[in-house]
């Protein structure tokens, strides 16, 4: 059976960042931009945005149970790898 662990507030936006910061270091060459959006509302729903430049946007929501990826339309495979390992922390 399988537990699920809930993050709040300052952990969760701490641990965001820091996937943040490596899948932008991870993607540097890969992609136009990775952008940060956190959450100061105290609603613990933060966001990862990768612009690529197939022109597709891939949106990273990231919430206290966990993540779901909304993925652009003609966002590459190896960049699809990539983030998919950094977000299940491999």
């Amino acid at each position: 059976m399988t537990e699920t662990v809930t993050i709040k507030g300052e952990q969760l936006k701490r641990l965001v960042e820091m996937k943040f910061w490596e899948i932008e270091d991870a993607l540097e060459e890969l992609v136009e931009e990775v952008e940060l959006e956190l959450d100061e509302n105290g609603n613990d729903k933060h966001f990862i945005q990768i612009y690529d430049f197939t022109a597709s946007l891939t949106t990273i929501t990231c919430h206290e149970t966990g993540y779901h990826f909304h993925w652009g339309s003609s966002t590459p495979v190896e960049i699809k790898t990539i983030v998919e390992d950094i977000m299940d922390g491999e």
